[in-house]
């Protein structure tokens, strides 16, 4: 099966691995900003919490039942086998569609012609939010949706390997998943100088996966978030990120869908903060544009966690719902349509 070097993919593999799949895990390589892509990194290991996936040569696409696709690859590796096609869509609809819309790129529309290719059978999106934002892209006998995401669950625990903040606090507030079309950061760390502004150097809030910390406009929320004790470390991404959620003692996620982040912050026993309005499984909701009322959020964090009134095991058993099995078992029912009436 064909799978793009990624943590969702990753996941995704193994579960089927677990299940008794065979699986081919291929890389096309990295694109780049000039468009073109870097070759791919056949033998690489990615070896991490007692798994080993190695990335597969090309050729041995000829040798699979079924394709998932995570993202577009060579024509020259889909003609060596007509194998049918499944497509997993990680994007969020609004992440799809904006950039288009914007003239940046064309996914949202890129799709909706996939799923009209005969070859491809199934387009499988996450989070049932977001079943009438996909339905005009998708046939409907093409459709699929699953509630969760695959998450390892071995990996993603309370226990293990913690990571070193370079700045911490008193509290230490990670934030993610905020490099997306349909994300408005700039919301989220005007929330967060308020709140460094009403707890002075208490709250230290850390950026991972950050992308924008040379422009000059960030460069003065930055600044100004560091200016009221309040800016943590500034990172770009980081391959363990279980480690990350272990050493810090809330996320701040702007998602109101159980996203990936969400999902492994739970795992770690690390309570989450998160925008209301979804069915999100986090512990505290605000509206992010009302900076008030993430300050309020943030209080009640901050009394909960003084008060010792944060309980791991409860939000461990929340994240139940997140874990391999869940996803195993919705693809092997995929897997027998598929791949039985070829």
């Amino acid at each position: 099966m064909w799978l793009i070097l990624n943590e969702a993919s990753r996941d995704m593999a193994k579960a089927d691995i677990l299940s008794g799949h065979v699986v081919y895990f291929f890389d096309a390589g990295i694109t780049k900003a000039d468009g073109t892509r870097e070759q791919c990194k056949v033998g690489a290991i990615d070896e991490r919490a007692g798994f080993k996936l190695i990335t597969a040569h090309p050729d041995l696409i000829s040798e699979c039942d079924c394709i998932v696709m995570h993202t577009g690859i060579e024509d020259s590796w889909l003609v060596k086998n007509q194998a049918p096609i499944i497509w997993i869509v990680h994007g969020k609809p609004l992440d799809c569609f904006r950039p288009e819309q914007d003239g940046k790129r064309s996914s949202y529309s890129l799709y909706s012609n996939l799923a009209k290719w005969n070859r491809c059978k199934k387009m499988i999106h996450f989070w049932p939010e977001y079943i009438p934002f996909w339905s005009p892209a998708f046939p409907d006998k093409k459709h699929v949706c699953f509630d969760y995401p695959a998450i390892d669950e071995q990996r993603f625990t309370n226990e293990g390997k913690i990571h070193t903040l370079e700045n911490s606090g008193k509290y230490n507030i990670l934030i993610c998943d905020s490099v997306r079309a349909d994300i408005d950061l700039f919301e989220m760390v005007i929330g967060c100088i308020e709140v460094a502004k009403k707890y002075p150097n208490e709250f230290k809030f850390h950026f991972y996966g950050f992308e924008h910390d040379k422009l000059a406009c960030w460069q003065i929320l930055l600044n100004e978030l560091k200016r009221v004790g309040g800016l943590g470390d500034v990172k770009p991404r980081y391959t363990n990120m279980e480690h990350v959620y272990r050493a810090v003692d809330c996320v701040f996620s702007p998602n109101r869908i159980n996203n990936r982040v969400v999902a492994e912050a739970l795992n770690c026993g690390k309570p989450v903060i998160q925008e209301m309005g979804g069915n999100g499984l986090g512990d505290y909701f605000c509206n992010i544009p009302n900076t008030s009322d993430v300050v309020e959020a943030f209080s009640m964090f901050k009394n909960d966690f003084d008060n010792k009134l944060i309980d791991k095991d409860k939000i461990i058993e929340k994240s139940k719902v997140f874990n391999l099995k869940y996803f195993s078992e919705k693809m092997n029912k995929i897997y027998d349509e598929v791949v039985g009436a070829v």
